[in-house]
């Protein structure tokens, strides 16, 4: 079920942040657009940044918001289709 979850989580940081990552999402909005509970999102948000596929967008601290976005790494996953 863990492996539904990052699939479907790395292909919405895919498809709503563009191409500039200038439209960055808070977890708070992936887990709404996908109806899923915000600590799932924030777990597996947490996975794949420890694994190198999401780098970070805005912080907490100098932005206000944390936000990630998918690297060239994770953009490739996505477009592999794995």
């Amino acid at each position: 079920m863990k492996a539904a979850y990052i699939r479907s989580i790395t292909k919405a940081y895919y498809n709503l942040v563009d191409e500039d990552n200038y439209n960055v999402y808070e977890a708070e909005d992936i887990a709404q657009y996908l109806g899923l509970d915000i600590s799932i999102v924030n777990e597996v948000t947490s996975i794949l940044y420890e694994a190198g596929y999401l780098q970070e967008c805005m912080t907490l601290e100098d932005d206000g918001s944390a936000t990630f976005c998918l690297n060239d790494k994770g953009i490739d996953l996505v477009e592999e289709g794995n």
